[in-house]
This record gives structure tokens, sequence and C-alpha cells, in this order.
């Protein structure tokens, strides 16, 4: 059934973008005794995507595909984003919306990267990471925690971390990044009046450093008193105790507990400024990461199991937020099963916000809006999840892929030491975790998903080159 929609004007359009945000945080995915009240409070009043996969992999591949409406990996390494080409900012302008990015990642940002080009409002917030805010003397000051081993290489960004947050004089939770930006999307929200905008909040948390205010932390292992890893290593974590790697969790989920706090400090703003009644809430991530799933820690040495992959998506209207629930079971939101991935995201904010696409711009998505408004649509019979293969650094190897159905997973690993691994495939019907790779006996499958895959990227592939590509041999 089609929601009937206010006469309020054109709607508007806020995205909370959270990095490294895991599907199976919100209990709406199974979430267990993981504290996020506020987004699951918003998921019962959203359509919920149970299927949206992660497309280019990781960070700025990630936000390519949604500020493009292009797909990357097949094409590009991570980088800046294209000077040239229409972005979704300048699309949504050209229809007379204002336009805002509230950030504190900072790899959209520095080196050039241009992430913020086409907003005509931004606020970057330094300090995370490796952003070279503290001055080097500061920085070469700064004790590693623990063994430096234990941290991924180099740890140069754990020093650059601590010396920011002592450079930014951070004491409280309201001095935090995420807080900051969170108020900093609050203070834009309070100029909007009846102007239609669209307002892109990108919260690096609950990506690493993980080392939110203690008493998150105390809400999952409050008896820890050893060291904790806030940039836990990428690869497999047979190096830390059972304790320290509970901490990493801990940390991990400490994090996400602090952003569905100021979240819900956003939600609860949009709606006391009289906002709320004419905007359309989208909730999503760019990614997972393990924290001991599969034997690894962090992300990019690991392939694309469903950790890493799947993503959450909730796009929640006024009239589901007025209702109280959303057109589904009373409380629990709408389940919807259409396989979803980012470069979907471009389209469904331009027909949300009604505003057609200029010349020139081409999206590669499908607009989730019919689906939103209780219509039938198919969009897609398989998501494409993968990383460029040359890879971005040295810290991701590059040549991950994924191809996911409603049934089954595909997954190549990555490169390594110029090798791949032989692919896994696994019914994801039996086994959600992908515990039980069944290829040997499901090779038709494979061979059918591979062949998918073949015809995506020649669809999806611009360059006119093909390295993405795994050969045959490699089953």
């Amino acid at each position: 059934m089609a929601e009937k929609k206010t006469s309020k004007g054109k709607r508007s359009v806020l995205v909370l973008n959270s990095d490294s945000f895991r599907w199976d945080n919100l209990t709406v995915h199974g979430g267990k005794d993981i504290l996020t009240p506020n987004i699951d409070a918003l998921a019962a009043k959203s359509v919920i995507f149970e299927n949206a996969y992660a497309g280019s992999y990781p960070t700025l591949p990630n936000r390519t595909d949604v500020f493009l409406g292009t797909w990357t990996f097949p094409n590009l390494d991570w980088g800046p984003l294209d000077r040239k080409a229409l972005t979704l900012a300048e699309a949504v302008a050209s229809g007379g919306a204002a336009t805002y990015l509230e950030i504190d990642c900072p790899h959209m940002v520095n080196k050039g990267n241009y992430f913020e080009r086409g907003f005509q409002s931004y606020n970057f917030v330094r300090g995370h990471e490796g952003d070279a805010l503290a001055p080097l003397p500061l920085v070469e000051k700064m004790p590693i925690p623990g063994d430096p081993l234990k941290y991924r290489q180099p740890t140069k960004p754990v020093q650059q971390h601590q010396a920011n947050m002592v450079y930014r004089n951070r004491k409280n939770d309201e001095d935090y990044l995420m807080a900051v930006v969170a108020r900093q999307a609050v203070k834009d929200l309070e100029y909007m009046g009846d102007r239609q905008f669209f307002m892109w909040v990108d919260m690096f948390d609950p990506h690493e450093p993980h080392d939110a205010p203690r008493h998150y932390f105390d809400l999952y292992y409050p008896e820890y008193d050893g060291v904790i890893y806030i940039i836990p290593i990428y690869g497999e974590c047979d190096r830390y105790t059972k304790d320290e790697l509970r901490a990493i969790k801990a940390a991990y989920l400490a994090e996400v507990t602090m952003v569905d706090a100021w979240i819900g400090f956003i939600l609860g703003q949009l709606k006391g400024l009289g906002l709320e009644d004419n905007t359309i809430i989208v909730f999503t991530s760019d990614h997972g990461l393990a924290y001991g799933d599969h034997g690894q820690t962090g992300k990019n040495f690991s392939p694309l199991f469903a950790n890493i992959a799947r993503i959450p998506l909730l796009i929640s209207t006024p009239e589901m937020r007025a209702a109280g629930r959303g057109t589904g079971s009373a409380g629990k939101g709408r389940k919807v099963s259409q396989l979803a991935q980012p470069v979907d995201l471009m389209p469904t904010i331009l027909e949300a916000m009604g505003i057609a696409a200029p010349a020139g711009l081409a999206p590669e998505g499908v607009s989730l809006m019919p689906i939103v408004e209780g219509k039938s649509l198919k969009t897609r019979d398989a998501a494409f999840t993968g990383a460029y293969i040359k890879g971005p650094n040295s810290n991701t190897p590059g040549g991950h892929l994924r191809v996911s159905t409603k049934q089954w997973s595909l997954i190549f690993p990555p490169i390594r030491d110029g090798k791949r691994a032989k692919p896994m495939l696994f019914d994801l019907t039996k086994d959600p975790a992908e515990l039980n790779n069944v290829i040997a006996k499901n090779m038709k499958v494979a061979m059918d998903l591979y062949k998918e895959y073949l015809k995506f990227f020649k669809k999806a592939n611009r360059t006119g080159e093909a390295p993405h590509v795994p050969s045959p041999d490699s089953f």
C-alpha cells in the first residue's frame, strides 16, 4: 500500500552514514546485548532493507559510488572524487534545495580527495585516526600502550590520534568527535526553516580508533583493566589473549552505543526544530568489520564475509514516524528482501526530493523509493561487493570480491603476495554466519554466480581494462 505524502512542500533528506557500523549491531538484524535504542527506535518506523550490501570497498570507493551514482571498484582505485563528474550534491542543488555536508572522516577531505565538492556548505571536524592535526613534537611524545605489534601497522596513527585529542583538549563526552559533528549538524539544521535541504552526516565512528568514553566500554566489559588496543591489526587475531580480544569487541561496541546516543540527539533536535514532519531519514554504513569473526580483526585482509559486506539500510518517512510504526507489524518497521546497494542512494534521494536528474547524470543504481512507498520492485538478481584489484595501500591488498543473492554468497578472498585463495560458497538460508563452505557440492551454483559477475563487470567497467575478473581457473 503506497503511503500518502503530506502537502508541506518538497521533501528534505537527512542521511546518517556511520563508518564501519556492522549490520548485526541492530536488534532488528539479530543483534543481542548491543545497546542501540535510538537506531532501533528509528528502525521501528522505517523500511528495513534486510539484504543491503556494500558495493565498492572500502571508505572512499563507497562514497564515490554514492556521490557519483556510478560503480567504482570495477574501474578505479581508492582516490579523490572526479573533478569533472556531476555529483549528487550538485544534482540536488540544481533542483533548488540547500545542501550540507557534516563530516569527521579525514579521508574524504585530506590529501585533496575533495568529497566536499558540490556541497554548498560543509563542516569538517578534524582529529580522527592519522589526521595530521597535532604538531609532530606532541605526536612523538605519545606513548604506545601495550605491545606495539598488536596494533595495525604502522603505529603512528595511534600516537597521532592521542596527540590530536590532547591538542583538542578532549575531556568530556561533548568533546568527542562524534559529539562535535552531531552538534554541528544540529546547528546547521537550525537554519533550515521551510527550505528544502539535503544533509549528509558522515560519522567516522565506530571506525577505529575505538576509544569511546569509558562508561560506554563499561557497558560491555566493566571488569577489564588491561590494555585496550584501540586500532587492532588488520588480519589474523591469534596474537591477542582471550581477554584482549573481548576488550577489542567491547571497545568497538562502546563506539556503536556512543554513535547511537548522538544519533538520538540529532533526531531529537530534528523533531524539536519542526523539521521531522517533512524529512526522510536514511541510516546506513559503508561496511562492517571483524572483532574475532573468522579468526580476524579489522578488515581489508579478511575475505568479504557478511560481517564486513552486509550493511544496515533504514529509510524512514514522515508518515511512518507519525504513525509510530512502519507499515508492517506494529513497532517493528517493514522488512523488505530486495537487494540494495550504495549506488542506489543517488536515484533514491533524487526521487524522494522530487528532483529530476540533470542532463549529463546517469545513475547506475535503482531508486528504492517505490519499495519505500509499498510498491513491488525488483532491484537486481545479485549484489556485488569488491575492492579494486591493485588496492589503495599496503593495508588493503585488493581483489576482494563477493557476489550475494538472497540465498547464496560467493566469496573470492583478496590477493595476498600475488596469490588468491580458492573461492568459497555459502548457503545463507542455512548458514548465515558463513561457516560452512559448500562449494565442492554446489559448483554449478558457484559458476552461475561467477557468470553473473562477468555480466555485471562487462556493464559496469568503463575503462576497457579487465584486471578485476578472476580467472575460471581460480575455482
